[in-house]
């Protein structure tokens, strides 16, 4: 076989594979989540408010794509009162965090079922749109967010709308 054909079976099994959802629950992370593909566990550790957070996160990039990404990010805040000790103030600090790392965002509260917690939605400056759901519950923080090209994404409203904290 020629290398040119080769190269065509390649680019079209590249353009024509579709990643099908994957539901994923964690009982370790206590949360439920249906990505658009199959993520990837990554442990990091970040310098936050309120001091440095040890992050589980599942995270996947659309075929491969590193201007799209979908992730749940669980941590675990640390000890002591850096950054607030109600959920109400840890939220504030992590809202404002988040405005300092993204932009201005617009932030719309959960219902008391889904949260303590908000949802919000940023423009980022490549033209693309961040949209995530933050929840603090039992010293930790979950994070899910949906980084995508254009408001209105069918993929970012199902990850969002699905995802679920399975801790009380």
């Amino acid at each position: 076989m020629s290398r040119s054909w080769i190269g065509l079976l390649l680019v079209a099994a590249l353009v024509g594979c579709r990643e099908e959802p994957r539901r994923i629950e964690n009982a370790n992370l206590g949360i439920v989540a249906t990505f658009p593909g199959e993520p990837r566990l990554q442990r990091h550790t970040d310098a936050t408010p309120f001091g440095d957070i040890e992050w589980f996160d599942l995270a996947m990039s659309p075929g491969g794509r590193l201007d799209e990404t979908f992730s749940v990010a669980v941590g675990n805040l640390p000890r002591g009162d850096q950054g607030g000790t109600t959920p109400r103030e840890i939220l504030g600090t992590f809202q404002n965090w988040l405005t300092y790392r993204l932009g201005p965002l617009r932030r719309t509260d959960l219902p008391e079922a889904k949260g303590p917690g908000f949802r919000y939605q940023v423009s980022l400056v490549n033209g693309g749109v961040a949209e995530g759901i933050v929840v603090c519950r039992q010293g930790r923080i979950y994070h899910a967010q949906a980084i995508v090209g254009k408001v209105g994404d069918p993929r970012t409203e199902a990850f969002l709308n699905d995802f679920e904290i399975t801790v009380r």
